[in-house]
């Protein structure tokens, strides 16, 4: 049995509870975060994207119990100051979105954890990126990595596959993205005066790391992809706009054939969808898949300039990918 504690439960954290939950060899042993106990059990019992969850939950002397299983409930600060030997911790999910250089990691490291994934894309340079199914992480670097973005985990696995089958010159993307919970929902200050406008009545183009993080797990892409947001007023369920121009000509039917063959190999079977349906956001919610190919709106102009649609859940479609990252490591 894998022994996993989650840092920080907001979005990412409690999705990633709720799936390991269901997930053979994973348990939740522990979680930390500064939110009171009771709002926490409140938020993860409750939610306005996925529902009620149909487990037994309780507080026990300060800790979280699920279905009569006690998880440790911590509310430290400084990640070096939880016992993460004392309790075996194999894997620790970061998920705070406030600990994303190495240095910050490794605190968890210095607790006694044998490994840390942040649920993030890193800063500082020196932080290893990983896409499950798309690239592969070095023993070396295993003890702390980064599972990049949820968009990244949407728009690598297409990337790497139009490069590989087909070639590409340069692409760039547009991420139509769901709101999240850096940005207001009344008019505010913030850091990206963009994001500070009302998420629920206004279309918000604003930037995005995903090219860039794609570049870095795929360097043939490096200088050559770019791309950018636009936040849009629905809670989850998000679609990845992205225009290739190619090394040779294709044509329509040629991109539907290979991206079917390829939501059925064993390198890509869990991660790539692919759908003929006239699907809408909501249709994907909790869909596990990282990238779901929407068939019905690809298009080529002249041979060369291919544009390619695909759907993810921004949250659990990524939580998914965490927990395949993770299972693979620690096989």
């Amino acid at each position: 049995m894998i022994n996993v504690a989650i840092n920080g439960m907001g979005r990412i954290g409690r999705a990633a509870l709720k799936l390991l939950e269901q997930t053979d060899n994973f348990q939740v042993v522990a979680i930390n975060d500064l939110t009171p106990l009771g709002n926490l059990i409140y938020l993860l019992r409750y939610d306005s994207v996925y529902g009620r969850f149909e487990r037994g939950i309780e507080a026990s002397e300060n800790d979280l119990v699920i279905d009569g299983r006690r998880i440790r409930s911590f509310a430290e600060k400084n990640p070096g100051n939880l016992p993460w030997k004392d309790m075996d911790i194999d894997v620790v999910f970061e998920c705070t979105g406030a600990f994303r250089q190495r240095d910050d990691l490794a605190k968890h490291l210095d607790a006694g954890a044998r490994h840390v994934i942040l649920s993030a894309p890193g800063k500082g340079g020196n932080l290893p990126s990983v896409v499950f199914g798309v690239n592969e992480l070095d023993e070396a670097s295993s003890s702390a990595f980064s599972t990049a973005s949820c968009t990244t985990n949407c728009i690598a696995p297409v990337a790497e596959i139009m490069a590989r089958r087909i070639g590409v010159l340069k692409a760039v993307m547009t991420t139509i993205h769901a709101y999240t919970s850096s940005q207001g929902i009344v008019d505010s200050p913030s850091k990206q005066a963009e994001r500070g406008r009302a998420a629920g009545v206004n279309l918000i183009p604003t930037s995005t790391g995903a090219a860039t993080a794609t570049a870095e797990v795929l360097p043939d892409y490096k200088g050559r992809f770019d791309g950018m947001a636009v936040r849009v007023p629905i809670p989850v369920g998000s679609i990845a706009d992205i225009t290739f121009v190619t090394e040779r000509s294709t044509t329509v039917d040629e991109i539907t054939a290979i991206f079917r063959e390829e939501a059925q190999s064993d390198r890509y079977h869990e991660v790539l969808g692919v759908s003929s349906d006239p699907i809408v956001s909501s249709d994907i919610i909790q869909d596990p898949r990282a990238s779901i190919v929407d068939l019905t709106a690809t298009k080529v102009v002249d041979g060369d300039l291919v544009k390619i649609m695909s759907w993810y859940d921004n949250e659990w479609g990524y939580v998914c990918q965490m927990v395949r990252q993770a299972r693979e490591m620690l096989r």
